[in-house]
């Protein structure tokens, strides 16, 4: 992103992190320890928000995604995290005090969360509008975690769109496969279109064949 440029804490002053390369690298060992990869320091990073939705359904892949952001947050790039069931909560001092093992213990540990309820991403996303839009802008690059499914509530698909017309670009990361989406309640087909990419990956080991696709969408 061009810009002015800004003073920088020295521990942070290695580069922009290659998200693709760094992903590749870190899944062989199921991302711990992370390598992080790093390119030329540049001006105005991208700050990066990573929604996660931690319903059982999802946890696999949530799991790695949330210590690949613990990672990031602390050695390259600016990370925040939201995680979510029915409604977003702000989880990255909870995740940047956790060790990478217990990164997903002590997000589900964190009280705001209803680990009962069930999934409603259009509240999800009407709250994140509500109360997170005033600091999303076209330095923000977004990835979503989740599967899509609404549970017979609003998707709200508007609200996706309010949310990429804000942002430099939108990311997400599903385990569903594609030939489900269009069962009752899955809201993805709506979603997709919205998105710069869409990954499908249950695990690691798919996310890693899957992080040039990634990578790409968030330049």
């Amino acid at each position: 992103m061009r810009g002015p440029s800004r003073p920088r804490p020295r521990e942070r002053s290695r580069g922009h992190l290659d998200m693709r390369r760094t992903v590749r690298s870190s899944l062989r060992t199921d991302g711990i320890p992370f390598h992080l990869v790093v390119k030329a320091p540049r001006p105005d990073r991208v700050r990066l928000l990573l929604i996660a939705d931690v319903s059982l359904s999802v946890r696999p892949i949530t799991a790695f995604t949330l210590r690949l952001a613990q990672a990031m947050h602390r050695r390259a790039d600016r990370c925040e995290v939201l995680a979510f069931v029915d409604r977003p909560v702000d989880v990255t001092d909870t995740l940047l005090a956790s060790s990478g093992d217990g990164a997903l213990a002590a997000v589900l540990a964190h009280p705001g969360l209803d680990l009962e309820a069930s999934s409603d991403y259009g509240r999800v996303l009407t709250e994140l509008l509500d109360e997170h839009g005033n600091s999303l802008n076209s330095r923000t690059s977004v990835i979503i975690v989740g599967d899509g499914r609404c549970n017979g509530l609003p998707p709200q698909v508007d609200k996706l769109e309010e949310l990429r017309r804000k942002v430099h670009r939108l990311a997400w990361i599903t385990p569903e496969p594609q030939r489900y989406w269009n069962q009752a309640s899955c809201a993805m087909p709506e979603y997709s279109e919205i998105c710069d990419e869409v990954v499908v990956a249950r695990d690691a080991a798919q996310l890693m064949a899957k992080a040039a696709e990634l990578g790409h969408a968030l330049r």
